[in-house]
């Protein structure tokens, strides 16, 4: 399943987060891209909620403590747990290098 996921890559705003969500994919906020500009997991999450909800997408957010991870994504088309690991482990080899 992992090799079926894409290579990472970061999105830049909170629009474009909701962009990948409203294509059926998920998003996976890594708790140390947070900077001293305060755009830290908690600031994410709001940013990316108030995205969603003025563009009508539910969203749900599943931290994942272990891995210092956050995932959201769109409850119309949420990915599989599957797909979510597969992606958390992707995440883990790129944190490696």
């Amino acid at each position: 399943m992992a090799a079926d996921i894409g290579t990472p890559h970061r999105v830049h705003t909170a629009q474009d987060v909701v962009g990948t969500l409203l294509r059926g994919n998920w998003a996976i906020y890594a708790h140390e891209w947070g900077d001293q500009d305060g755009v830290d997991p908690q600031h994410w999450r709001d940013v990316v909620e108030a995205a969603a909800e003025a563009a009508g997408v539910d969203v749900e957010f599943v931290v994942v403590p272990r891995r210092s991870l956050t995932v959201v994504f769109n409850r119309a088309v949420p990915p599989t747990f599957d797909q979510v690991h597969a992606s958390i482990e992707v995440i883990g080899r790129y944190r490696k290098h």
